[in-house]
């Protein structure tokens, strides 16, 4: 069978078809959702997404790492080839952080590498009003920092695979050709997540190691937790809009471990919410919270801070027996009414789920994704598993003002739940990226397909627009992808990259992109 790309086939078609071997439904094409775009983003060696924004035009951002000489850039650009001289990297080799722009029916903006002589990788973006794009991550020694920011000095560790690393923020011109300002941050290895509010001042995650100099003492001088409470440590920053002061910081942690990998959101308030993952069981819970004591091996935590840093307004634990995540890249959103939502990921069978719910029992051995929704007490409102028989992982969620709950990942089920508006029902050979649409009363799900081809697919991050449009990214480390009015049709190399392996297999390769555009059902 000729495998052929979306673009060379129409979506409404009244029978199902059959791509590389990959059924999509003519239900979901004609119904909810249809690929608006969807393109694979490379060069020769490998690349990984981490994020994707969207902005009120419709533009989408992606943002990763790129080891590929070759990396498709624009002219203009602020960079425009990797600079490979540093010796502070690790076995991984070099890599540099990429910001790309597409317009709202995929066609390239602009695409920039952003990296100093090391290993630098963007893991978070997001964009203002007046279309500035602010991108956090990991960079090396030699990233090129603003002269007047906050923290000029490189005060990060050796990471192993990654070298020497620390968190670094930055902020580009809306065309992408020049850094407005940019700083590393504290003394962590990086910064995976950002938010920013209305006046454009930028709120990140903070992270201590455990060992070595802290940060100067006036970051957090003012805020709940002035000192780190022992072993590795969370925190929380707002850095001023021009990027020259820290407004305020605090840590958040007990005595023993939280991971470095925090999510971190805003809401209409201006209050900070943190998600991430704790072995600490004297960590600082409130009153009406879900849960007030440490469950099993690790924990996801959930908090809520002050506008002003000074004050925990919410602190709960959320896990069962076993290792639970609640930390992994864009894995925390908040409503309009305040209420929090966790995507997590467990081999608990213990969850608390809640009554009535899509899938109340853990779906064999592997890990399922789990879903839950936290009043802005800390009230555990709703709570799902989600998932297969093997294992299955989430990175990116987001909810609509109607509760609605939408996010983004991969599985390596055959029997992961779709609806059957899916546009894609048929596993590919190894793991798919999938999309999903969680009912407000976690009943039922709305929308579930999976995207991909024969190779490994991987789901990073998803995106939510205010028109309902969805997006995923992430990678692939062979051809296959379906593409549909793509930048890139074809498959450009890769498949590699040490520290891109995922239990035996590299899922690097190229960088996959996809809008699934919402239809108005009449």
């Amino acid at each position: 069978m000729t495998c052929l790309p979306l673009h060379r086939l129409k979506l409404l078609l009244t029978i199902p078809i059959v791509i590389c071997g990959t059924h999509l439904n003519r239900a979901a094409i004609g119904d909810d959702y249809e690929i608006g775009f969807s393109t694979l983003i490379g060069g020769s060696d490998w690349e990984h997404a981490r994020d994707v924004f969207a902005d009120e035009s419709g533009n989408v951002y992606v943002v990763g790492g790129t080891q590929s000489v070759d990396f498709p850039t624009t002219e203009n650009a602020l960079r425009r080839s990797q600079d490979t001289t540093g010796r502070q990297v690790g076995s991984g080799g070099y890599c540099d952080a990429f910001v790309c722009k597409f317009s709202a029916d995929g066609e390239l903006i602009w695409s920039t590498l952003l990296g100093g002589p090391n290993y630098d990788r963007a893991y978070a973006v997001e964009v203002d009003d007046e279309g500035f794009v602010y991108v956090s991550g990991r960079g090396g020694p030699g990233f090129p920092v603003s002269d007047n920011a906050f923290q000029t000095q490189f005060r990060g560790t050796d990471n192993g695979v990654y070298g020497m690393q620390n968190g670094f923020i930055a902020k580009l011109s809306p065309d992408g050709s020049e850094i407005v300002w940019a700083a590393y941050v504290g003394v962590g290895s990086l910064c995976r997540d950002l938010s920013i509010d209305d006046d454009g001042n930028v709120y990140v995650a903070l992270h201590y190691t455990g060992s070595g100099p802290l940060p100067p003492d006036s970051w957090c001088a003012g805020g709940f937790q002035p000192q780190p409470a022992g072993g590795s440590e969370i925190g929380a920053l707002k850095i001023a809009s021009d990027g020259r002061s820290i407004l305020w910081g605090t840590w958040l942690g007990g005595s023993k471990d939280e991971v470095s990998n925090c999510g971190i959101r805003i809401d209409r308030q201006r209050q900070v919410y943190l998600n991430f993952t704790t072995k600490s069981t004297d960590l600082p819970t409130t009153a009406g919270a879900h849960d007030r004591s440490h469950n099993g091996k690790t924990d996801a935590f959930v908090a809520r801070i002050s506008s002003d840093g000074s004050q925990l307004l919410l602190g709960t634990y959320f896990g069962g027996a076993e290792d639970d995540e609640g930390n992994s890249t864009h894995n925390m959103a908040v409503d309009a009414h305040g209420n929090a939502y966790l995507l997590s990921s467990t081999r608990s069978a213990d969850i608390p789920v809640t009554m009535g719910v899509v899938q109340p029992k853990l779906n064999g051995a592997q890990r399922d994704i789990v879903v839950a929704k936290f009043s802005p007490e800390g009230a555990l409102q709703r709570c799902t598993y989600l998932g297969g028989s093997d294992n299955d992982g989430a990175d990116g969620i987001y909810a609509n003002d109607q509760g609605d709950v939408f996010l983004t990942g991969d599985t390596a089920s055959h029997d992961f739940p779709l609806t059957s508006n899916a546009l894609q029902t048929q596993r590919g050979k190894s793991q798919d990226a999938v999309v999903v649409v969680l009912a407000a009363d976690f009943a039922s799900l709305k929308f579930s397909t999976r995207l991909g081809g024969p190779n490994y697919d991987y789901g990073r991050c998803g995106f939510l627009d205010s028109r309902g449009n969805l997006y995923i990214t992430g990678s692939v480390n062979g051809p296959g992808w379906p593409v549909h009015r793509a930048f890139q049709p074809e498959f450009a190399g890769g498949g590699g990259g040490k520290e891109l392996c995922c239990e035996g297999g590299c899922y690097a390769g190229d960088v996959i992109l996809a809008k699934l555009i919402r239809l108005k059902n009449e």
